[in-house]
């Protein structure tokens, strides 16, 4: 707009003007009494809406055995047959965090 060399506030709608929004706010809001005390009326009262269950992403076709091996992304390794060896002592099955046999 500007490089048309038009001004927006032109276009602007009269509710959005700071003028609009202090008028509309110069009188102090007056707290309500509680529901107990509000004129009743023949009107029902309106009920939340009823909880569906919405539909999900449909489940495998099979379930995996326990034993059988996940399959991994390309390029990734498992390492839940891997063999740790501790960099201290050499001996399998701990490392070196929980070596004893370190000097």
């Amino acid at each position: 707009m500007y490089h048309l060399g038009l001004q927006p506030d032109e276009y602007l709608d009269e509710y959005y003007h700071i003028d609009t929004y202090k008028k509309a706010y110069s009188f102090p809001i007056q707290p309500i009494n509680g529901p107990n005390d509000w004129e009743k009326t023949g009107i029902q009262l309106v009920l939340r809406p009823i909880k569906r269950k919405m539909p999900e992403r449909s489940k495998k076709n099979r379930r995996m055995a326990k034993d059988e091996p996940k399959k991994l992304k390309p390029g990734h390794l498992s390492r839940k047959s891997l063999l740790i060896t501790c960099t201290q002592c050499g001996q399998h099955g701990h490392n070196k965090r929980s070596c004893i046999n370190s000097k």
